[in-house]
């Protein structure tokens, strides 16, 4: 009985790194940080994600006048007959929003937590830098139009990355 006293006595009077719970939990935070996706292989895929959104979009709907493959008007022949500002709001709600549908869809839970974490930071990012690209490609985009399309595209992207709890309480006006 003295033994097992005595090392008792000694763990508990141990104050080194490997003694204790400190070192399990050390342990245990290691391993958690090696299984972890990391943030720069996570933007990365989501950047690819948005390559091939982008593709898809500029199918169906030109930003800006730029389009790629088919030739037409597309979507923003029925977003044009209400008004051009409610066409570059949805143009770029539409826009982002496939981005975000296509990435929750395809990443992994643990990337997707990623993010989350900076989700304000990926949707600012990813419209201001389409915006960008499309200023480079297209040339003459208006401020207005510019400004409209970001917060189209802004709104959608953080609609299509929430949760489904947050857009319940969000729609449900009061209701509890």
């Amino acid at each position: 009985m003295k033994d097992i006293k005595k090392d008792f006595e000694s763990f508990a009077n141990d104050r080194s790194e490997t003694a204790g719970s400190s070192f399990v939990l050390n342990k245990i935070h290691s391993e958690i940080a090696k299984a972890a996706p990391k943030t720069s292989h996570v933007a990365m895929k989501l950047g690819g994600i948005h390559l091939v959104s982008s593709a898809l979009t500029l199918m169906a709907c030109p930003q800006f006048g730029f389009r790629l493959v088919f030739q037409g008007e597309g979507l923003m022949h029925y977003f044009m007959k209400i008004s051009p500002m409610f066409c570059q709001t949805f143009c770029g709600a539409f826009y982002l929003a496939v981005t975000f549908v296509l990435a929750r869809m395809i990443m992994k839970y643990d990337e997707w937590l990623i993010i989350m974490r900076s989700r304000v930071l990926a949707v600012g990012g990813l419209a201001l830098l389409s915006l960008g690209a499309f200023a480079m490609i297209a040339g003459g985009i208006s401020w207005e139009a510019g400004v409209f399309w970001v917060f189209g595209a802004a709104l959608a992207g953080e609609a299509a990355s929430a949760s489904k709890q947050v857009l319940k309480k969000f729609f449900s006006f009061g209701r509890v």
